[in-house]
């Protein structure tokens, strides 16, 4: 394996280039889905390198699900292929999917079956395994106490990390998680993007599909946004950032004060937020803004960064009308599209 570079601060891998003296784990090469005259995927590019925690996004619809049931062969592209390691798919695809581990959609296990059952028995379908890699990945997910308990007893959130640790339990190049925080609880959520987190600390090439922005800015050091299809930007997290930046503000009179700052900035940089207003005006701008509102006679109670705000806006700017995006969704599995 190749050296891994020190943690952030934040406990997070650093995002070097794509490249840069990294192996690349898995990449796609004009990889194109047509559905009965949709074009689900459209000319997919991406690579991914050893040691990234690596974020696939894009709303509901964007063809997520559909690229990862390409890469890992469920379905035959109309155009183009995706390759793990050395290995193309579809055309070698059993050779490919040795080095991968994850799951599409939600992870399936004999709900009749303790947890440790169930990873005896489907990790023996890919290869041997011991006892004491059944009590690793257990550890890892945080289920060794529940380890003997039947998988229907099993919350969501458990499941998730069960599957997760099926994943992990051949030690694979590559782990696919689609959407793992789908349907979770808060406590949920968070336990599973811990987990995440740690494999990146690990070392573990992780390839993670989502449609929740700041579920892969905590976790992920790579990332592309996708959009009907297509990529739209890819790069470091860290810079995945809106082109204008956004705050909050109150004061004692919010008709009038939207008004002044309307006339200051513009009628669509200043939009009704509910208690607050938000604006589209970065750190130089804040107290220029103040000084008008003081001058018009509004008192300014509070002035605030919007974060989560702008990078949704950020999304928003990228991926076009969302709303009807987030309507859509992904194309179910034909079963007459499977590869034998």
């Amino acid at each position: 394996m190749s050296e891994t570079a020190p943690l952030t601060a934040d406990g997070r891998r650093p995002a070097p280039e794509a490249g840069a003296g990294r192996r690349v784990v898995l990449s796609t090469h004009q990889l194109t889905k047509d559905f009965k005259g949709l074009r689900a995927v459209d000319h997919l590019d991406l690579s991914v390198c050893e040691g990234d925690v690596f974020g696939f996004l894009g709303p509901n619809g964007a063809g997520k699900t559909t690229t990862i049931r390409m890469i890992l062969g469920l379905i035959y592209p109309t155009e183009g292929y995706a390759q793990i390691l050395d290995h193309r798919v579809p055309d070698q695809r059993l050779d490919a999917l040795r080095h991968v581990g994850g799951f599409v959609d939600v992870p399936a296990f004999y709900n009749s079956m303790s947890a440790r059952r169930n990873l005896r028995m489907l990790g023996r379908m890919s290869g041997e395994v011991s006892e004491a890699r059944i009590d690793e990945v257990l550890d890892m997910v945080g289920l060794s106490e529940r380890g003997d308990s039947r998988v229907g007893s099993y919350s969501h959130g458990m499941r998730q990390r069960l599957g997760i640790a099926q994943a992990l339990i051949h030690r694979p190049a590559l782990v696919i998680l689609d959407e793992p925080t789908s349907g979770l609880d808060p406590q949920g959520m968070k336990d599973v993007r811990e987990l995440v987190r740690e494999l990146g600390r690990q070392g573990t090439t992780v390839f993670l599909s989502s449609h929740l922005l700041h579920e892969v800015e905590q976790v992920c050091n790579r990332a592309v946004i996708m959009n009907k299809g297509r990529i739209v930007v890819q790069g470091p997290v860290s810079e995945l950032r809106p082109a204008r930046m956004w705050v909050k503000v109150l004061t004692g009179d919010q008709p009038r004060a939207a008004e002044v700052l309307r006339r200051l900035l513009g009628p669509g940089d200043v939009t009704d937020g509910g208690e607050y207003l938000r604006v589209a005006a970065g750190d130089g701008l804040v107290p220029e803004m103040v000084r008008r509102l003081v001058a018009a006679g509004i008192d300014v109670r509070a002035v605030v960064p919007a974060v989560e705000q702008g990078l949704e806006d950020f999304f928003l700017e990228l991926t076009g009308d969302s709303a009807e995006a987030s309507q859509e969704t992904e194309r179910p599995h034909d079963p007459s599209e499977a590869t034998p």
